[in-house]
């Protein structure tokens, strides 16, 4: 019976409070429920019967169903009881000593010589203090492992952001000195309101946590206190003056421009030659061509004695600046810049400190220049090119080479997914931007990197090119062709029948110097607003490197849409001959001209000796006659309107501006002779005036007669 009562999930009667289960109280209510499920109904009315008879075997048949229940859920019970003892209060902690076994190449522990993973009994402490001394240095360093998973999971939610922790692992540890710094997120924890049924647990494992960083470090806060008081910190006290994740303020070791960088972690280090420096690894925001996102970067204090300034070392944590707030709106002014008007290829003007590293080092330049700020072109011709760490070096001392050994400037293997959102970037990002962006001075043809700071936008010279002293038709028909050619939105678009082949625009500028050819790239540039990209001069003679250099160079102006000027291309165009190496450079070039697709100005004064297949492949020829004295006097006019001085404008009459053209001179002679007397009035602290033309006009002439053989020196040299 009872048994068939069990199989057909008979409900026992809810339990009453204080009643034990084996009492004979049982209520009437109960002990009907009871009968009534067995289906046992009383004869008799009496209830006397219904108690004394009854009531008793009710309550016999109830204590064996219970009975029979605590038999079935045994394993459960059982289950539970390992769970409870498996929970049971652990001891505290434990301190062991990590040492360097030369036999097993690892860390072991140093009371039983085994990795610390297969020592066994550790797992009963809340938390263990793990000493380890560093093979190489004999520094020791105190990592704490936590034991107790209950802890475990608080602090997980504490340094959620804390860098270079693994938090996701089973067994969690913590170096003791980045716990120091979230003392006060620790003692807040306490605060944190739980439902977990173990709160109580989880406070006593906390506070034994902080009790025990509190006691370590209990000489070290009282230094630490009195020391920051007054702006001052000592070497040894350095790992605790730098919180991960704070702003450190430092400067760019090429352009020392100030700067900010993430910090993460920070450690004491000692080279091969016995010199202590504080090593600091930190992250900021940089664009590598593609994509924009964190990038690692390091830095070092060196080792002192005493105690420093804060905000005189070499790195510090931003709030020590004397003018914090005004840094920080600089440098986030500076991160807005980086991020909005300087990724992708940007064409700027800049006027400052630049540099490029070579073997390691950084080599400062003074660019006054437009610049084409392009990292993905950069990189692409600069390999190599390795960005520098940020370690001011002493005078004695130089860590660059160590730090720069193992820097990295790849951006984060999370951030390579997809670029960072701009639109998505707070002040915090803006202030870690890069104070430095890659790209290629136009001027000095030099690939280097450029304070943002020191980049503006560029003031265009439109009237430029109405200066150009050419005929009004050959202006205007070069005018339609590069706006056209710039333009790109052709419904219709003219091709060779060879797809890709004879897409650009050539133009030849042909005539005797200083007449303009020149300038007319210059004013079309100014014109079009695209950079102006000058070349010939440092193109190879070895035809394998000019093939090389041509295509690289095309691929830049192309990408850049820019003008290509290459000035006195005569070794390229000339006739072949019997030399076979200017017939290769002959062959090369012209192979290489029919597929650029951008817009070309080719300059020469010996047209007539150009390579026969040079014609087909230019599209227009404009012819620049030497100038009159019309034109003379317009340049003279041009030049001297410019040449201002302290004391004032140039002083000249329309009479004495007439003499002056009539000097045979062409445009470039004309601004060398007024830049050479602006130059004598600047050092005597005059104006400009006529006479110091005249004497400069004299001394030149001179030098033309000996140079055309007419002069005193050549007459002299005939006698020889």
């Amino acid at each position: 019976m009872v048994h068939e009562m069990i199989q057909i999930g008979l409900s026992l009667p809810s339990p009453r409070p204080v009643t034990p289960p084996s009492t004979p109280t049982m209520s009437d209510e109960d002990a009907s429920e009871i009968l009534t499920a067995m289906k046992m109904h009383p004869t008799s009315p009496n209830p006397h019967y219904y108690r004394s008879e009854l009531l008793p075997f009710a309550q016999q048949f109830l204590d064996v169903l219970k009975s029979l229940n605590s038999t079935q859920s045994a394993p459960a019970a059982l289950a539970a009881a390992d769970e409870v003892k498996a929970e049971d209060p652990p001891e505290t902690y434990k301190t062991v000593n990590e040492v360097w076994d030369e036999k097993a190449c690892k860390y072991v522990i140093e009371e039983q010589h085994q990795p610390e993973e297969k020592v066994d009994g550790l797992d009963r402490y809340v938390f263990i203090e793990r000493r380890r001394i560093i093979k190489k240095t004999e520094i020791p360093v105190v990592y704490i492992d936590i034991k107790s998973k209950l802890l475990r999971d608080t602090l997980r939610v504490i340094l959620a952001q804390a860098p270079e922790i693994s938090l996701n692992e089973e067994s969690l540890s913590v170096e003791r000195n980045i716990l120091f710094h979230y003392l006060p997120d620790l003692e807040a924890s306490r605060k944190w309101n739980r439902v977990d049924p173990q709160d109580s647990i989880i406070r006593e494992h906390i506070a034994l946590l902080i009790d025990h960083i509190n006691l370590s470090y209990k000489d070290t806060k009282v230094r630490l206190v009195s020391l920051l008081k007054t702006g001052e910190i000592t070497y040894d006290l350095l790992p605790f003056l730098f919180k991960p994740n704070e702003f450190v303020y430092t400067t760019c070791r090429g352009t020392k421009s100030p700067r900010c960088i993430r910090f993460e972690s920070g450690e004491a280090k000692v080279t091969t030659d016995g010199v202590e420096y504080f090593h600091i690894k930190g992250k900021y925001l940089e664009f590598d061509g593609k994509m924009l996102g964190k990038v690692p970067i390091e830095t070092a204090i060196l080792g002192f004695r005493g105690s420093r300034n804060i905000n005189s070392l070499e790195a510090f944590p931003l709030q020590y600046h004397e003018t914090e707030k005004s840094i920080r709106e600089t440098l986030v002014k500076c991160g807005r810049k980086f991020c909005f008007s300087l990724i992708g290829t940007q064409h700027r003007q800049y006027r400052g400190r630049a540099f490029q590293m070579k073997k390691k080092k950084p080599v400062e330049i003074f660019i006054n220049s437009r610049i084409m700020v392009d990292a993905a072109s950069f990189q692409e011709i600069n390999p190599n090119y390795t960005r520098p760490s940020i370690f001011k070096s002493s005078d004695s001392i130089d860590l660059w080479l160590i730090i720069d050994a193992a820097s990295s400037n790849q951006i984060d293997e999370s951030a390579m997914k997809s670029s960072m959102d701009l639109d998505a970037l707070t002040d915090e990002d803006f202030l870690i931007c890069s104070p430095t962006v890659l790209g290629f001075s136009l001027n000095d043809k030099l690939w280097l990197e450029f304070a943002v700071a020191d980049i503006s936008e560029i003031s265009w010279n439109e009237s430029l090119f109405n200066q150009v002293a050419i005929p009004s038709r050959s202006k205007k028909l070069i005018e339609a062709l590069t706006t056209f050619q710039s333009g790109g939105q052709a419904k219709y678009t003219f091709d060779d029948f060879v797809e890709g082949k004879g897409r650009g625009l050539i133009m030849l500028l042909y005539g005797p110097p200083g007449v303009g050819k020149t300038m007319t790239a210059e004013g079309l540039s100014e014109h079009l607003k695209r950079p102006l990209e000058v070349s010939a001069g440092n193109l190879s003679k070895d035809a394998k490197h000019l093939e090389v250099q041509l295509c690289e160079m095309f691929e830049v102006a192309e990408n850049w849409q820019a003008l290509l000027l290459l000035d006195e291309a005569d070794d390229f165009l000339c006739k072949r001959s019997y030399d076979s190496n200017h017939n290769s450079l002959v062959s090369v070039f012209l192979r290489k001209l029919e597929y650029y697709k951008g817009i070309m100005l080719l300059t020469t004064n010996r047209v007539r000796d150009f390579d026969e297949a040079v014609q087909s492949r230019i599209h227009i020829g404009v012819k620049y006659s030497p100038l009159g004295v019309d034109t003379r006097k317009a340049i003279w006019r041009s030049f001297l309107e410019r040449a201002k001085t302290e004391n004032g404008n140039a002083a000249y009459s329309d009479k004495q501006l007439n003499i002056l053209a009539k000097h045979s001179l062409n445009g470039r002679q004309i601004k060398n002779a007024v830049r050479s007397a602006h130059a004598i009035a600047s050092s005597d602290g005059t104006h400009l005036c006529y006479s110091q033309l005249e004497n400069v006009l004299e001394v030149g002439k001179e030098f033309e007669n000996d140079f055309r053989g007419s002069g005193e020196m050549a007459n002299m040299l005939s006698y020889a």
